[in-house]
């Protein structure tokens, strides 16, 4: 097992962005969709559930803007290189 969680919610990456138990791991493309890795999945899921129920730990208000301005970023670069690689050929 690779312990390597992976999402493109655009709500759950930017939230374990903000989690300091989890790594960042990067990003990586399957086709035309982004996807976020972060490191422990089963904290990941763990943390990603209680996102969805509800019952996640709070959060700075900033350190979610900036982890979603991070998110966007990462979308729009890989948006971009797409654009750029599909007007090359």
């Amino acid at each position: 097992m690779n312990n390597i969680y992976k999402t493109k919610d655009k709500q759950i990456a930017p939230f374990l962005l903000t989690q300091s138990e989890v790594s960042f791991l990067g990003t990586s493309e399957e086709g035309y969709t982004l996807y976020f890795q972060f490191s422990p999945e089963d904290k990941c899921i763990s943390l990603a559930n209680a996102f969805i129920s509800k019952t996640a730990p709070p959060v700075q208000p900033k350190d979610l803007l900036d982890a979603v301005e991070t998110y966007r970023d990462r979308v729009f670069e890989m948006k971009d290189k797409n654009k750029y690689e599909r007007n090359r050929y």
